[in-house]
């Protein structure tokens, strides 16, 4: 009975906040100082629901579920689908800063949320790679962009289903 409720909740869930655009778009910056990515990460809140029904096998929602709860299978889920490796392959220790509603859709019909983590990289960005297979397993239109900066140099990256992985490389800002 509870898997029948788990697959209602879902097809429910994906006809209620269905979108025709799938991207996530996140900002990561090396801190140099501290040896760490602060990446924000802003995706819409179905979508996260939608992810975290699924990883979870009960019902999630923003407004709803506890927030150490929901904080929890965020993490868990980002743990999976946005990892970096050091060079010798090695995932880097991830920790939580916390959640915002983004204000410029949070009255809209379909309303956005920014994830805010950092990524241990002790041994800097050479070498690193990223895996940003976010919702990727959701839809098969699913693109995620993320814009990278060390100091004054910078990269922009898509990922897709195709390719969810990119070594960490930055280029000098053209002014």
């Amino acid at each position: 009975m509870r898997v029948l409720l788990v697959i209602l909740y879902l097809l429910v869930a994906t006809c209620l906040h269905a979108h025709s655009v799938h991207t996530s778009t996140a900002e990561a910056e090396f801190n140099a100082e501290t040896k760490k990515l602060e990446v924000s990460l802003t995706v819409f809140v179905s979508d996260l629901e939608l992810a975290l029904v699924r990883q979870s096998e009960r019902e999630m929602r923003m407004d709803k579920t506890p927030a150490a709860e929901f904080d929890a299978q965020i993490q868990a889920y980002l743990a999976k689908n946005f990892v970096v490796t050091d060079a010798a392959g090695k995932a880097a220790k991830m920790e939580w800063v916390g959640r915002e509603m983004d204000e410029a859709s949070a009255k809209s019909g379909d309303p956005a949320v920014v994830l805010f983590f950092e990524v241990e990289v002790p041994e800097g960005l050479g070498g690193a790679t990223v895996r940003n297979a976010v919702f990727l397993d959701l839809f098969k239109d699913q693109i995620n962009l993320l814009l990278l900066r060390d100091g004054d140099q910078k990269a922009e990256m898509r990922f897709t289903s195709e390719d969810p992985s990119k070594q960490l490389r930055v280029r000098e800002i053209s002014h």
